[in-house]
């Protein structure tokens, strides 16, 4: 597990802070699924070409399969031992990984097209919920397993709950990622194209924001799809075991943090970095939620004792 803490101690510092939250008996795990999604993504991300991310992006699955059973030999990463575990022990769904992986093929590009591939662009708001499925949803999925659920709650439950949390966080990292997706090579547009074309634009228009009204239209419009998934997924917080209440809730109130930065100022999206909050900001919401979830904890305890009493 220590390699997978050190991946994400050094890719994803908030993420890792967000981690810190979790018990200390289930980070090793946090870390494991961190470390696992992330080798997707710089396969995906960094591959010199279309071909090679493919080429990756199937060996990678080949191993995941393998780690359902056993950890993959002839692998030149460490963090197959920890993954392995985590899958088995946890519960994970083998079409979770699937999924994902999937979401991350499509996002590559075309192999036959020259350089490294075509531009990616999704069509409708429908493709886009299902892209956030396979690059979010599965991933929240997995998160869940791994916090567990309040005694009494059904996984099959929270199916449709976590699905609709990974749409609302992923829509807003495509809306905070804009300008920096559109600029790569080859280019990338999440934001949907029936969403661009019922505000007349496409997606040159707005990441040149030649239109400010039918720009600010087309962002405040997939911020709502955000906010109503947000909203939906609401009971999420209630259903997870109260002593990861305080991950879930931190990583929910940045997000929101982000999608209210955006609401209030839809230019931002097209800035020279990526939509942020401060280090005091996040600070700020982590020690909110630390409190709430000790709050929930000890409320918990009370409830149990209590029950028992009565008995």
């Amino acid at each position: 597990m220590d390699v997978c803490r050190a991946i994400t101690r050094a890719r994803a510092s908030s993420f890792y802070r967000a981690i810190n939250l979790t018990p200390r008996d289930r980070r090793g795990e946090m870390y494991a699924l961190y470390a696992w999604s992330r080798q997707a993504d710089d396969i995906a991300d960094d591959s010199p070409d279309a071909a090679a991310a493919r080429t990756g992006l199937d060996r990678f699955a080949r191993f995941t399969k393998e780690a359902f059973h056993n950890c993959p030999a002839g692998d030149d990463t460490t963090i197959w031992p920890a993954v392995a575990w985590t899958f088995r022990t946890c519960g994970f769904k083998p079409r979770w990984c699937e999924d994902l992986i999937e979401g991350m093929r499509r996002e590559v590009g075309d192999p036959a097209a020259p350089g490294k591939g075509a531009d990616f662009a999704i069509g409708s708001l429908e493709q886009f919920d299902d892209y956030c499925y396979r690059v979010a949803g599965t991933v929240g999925l997995m998160c869940v397993s791994v916090w567990g659920l309040k005694k009494g709650e059904v996984f099959d439950n929270i199916v449709p709950l976590s699905k609709a949390r990974g749409r609302a966080l992923q829509t807003i990292n495509v809306l905070r990622d804009f300008a920096p997706d559109f600029d790569r090579s080859p280019r990338r547009v999440y934001f949907p194209g029936d969403v661009l074309g019922k505000c007349g634009l496409i997606a040159e228009g707005l990441r040149q924001w030649r239109d400010p009204v039918r720009c600010e239209a087309a962002v405040r419009e997939l911020c709502v799809h955000a906010r109503r998934n947000l909203d939906e997924s609401g009971p999420l917080a209630d259903a997870v075991d109260p002593g990861c209440y305080a991950v879930l809730d931190g990583l929910t109130r940045v997000y929101s943090a982000l999608l209210d930065r955006i609401e209030k100022n839809p230019r931002i999206i097209i800035g020279a970095r990526p939509v942020h909050l401060s280090v005091v900001r996040k600070a700020c919401i982590a020690a909110a939620a630390y409190t709430k979830g000790l709050t929930r904890q000890w409320s918990a305890k009370a409830e149990k004792k209590s029950r028992a009493v009565a008995k």
